[in-house]
């Protein structure tokens, strides 16, 4: 024990000169947003229509699959965007092929945040008319953004009186050039 108490005052002058070292952070990296992970052209793999009544009635059949049907193969998004000064900015947006136009085929694009959302909620990709934003036409609700699988998925919800009663969910891989 009083060998313990002997040393006790080195181990502490050691501790105290390791903890005053400093430690590298590295420099600033602005985070990354939706929009670099989003903008680029999309070409549908799967598209499945969900009847929300059904599903909260709990009856079947609540969805369908509608990739090989009207179509839908060739649906193809295009997200545009600029990068002023090192940041991407949504621009405009055109879908292209001959599946059904369940929403706006062009306008101008942008997102409700760049960032996800810390109440779990889903960001939503908004569908403009004009290039000044203010006229809203769609709503596409993000629900996978691409990471390690790069597939971009979203849905466009429909409602009536607020509640929701049909739902589209596009599954896209990007297009290959």
């Amino acid at each position: 024990m009083k060998k313990l108490l002997q040393r006790l005052p080195l181990l502490a002058f050691v501790l105290l000169a390791y903890s005053c070292e400093e430690q590298e952070d590295g420099s600033y990296v602005p985070p990354i947003t939706r929009y670099e992970l989003i903008h680029g052209t999309w070409k549908l793999q799967a598209i499945k229509m969900s009847d929300e009544l059904a599903k909260a009635n709990k009856t079947k059949p609540d969805e369908i699959t509608l990739t090989k049907e009207f179509n839908f193969t060739s649906f193809v998004i295009a997200l545009n965007a600029d990068s002023l000064s090192g940041e991407i900015k949504p621009t405009t947006f055109e879908v292209t092929g001959n599946a059904p136009a369940l929403f706006a085929t062009s306008g101008y694009w942008d997102m409700d945040t760049p960032y996800a959302r810390a109440d779990g909620k889903p960001s939503k990709i908004l569908l403009f008319a004009d290039e000044a934003k203010t006229q809203l036409l769609d709503e596409l609700e993000l629900t996978t953004v691409p990471g390690k699988d790069v597939v971009l998925e979203f849905r466009l919800v429909r409602y009536t009186e607020g509640n929701p009663y049909l739902s589209y969910t596009y599954r896209l891989r990007p297009q290959s050039k």
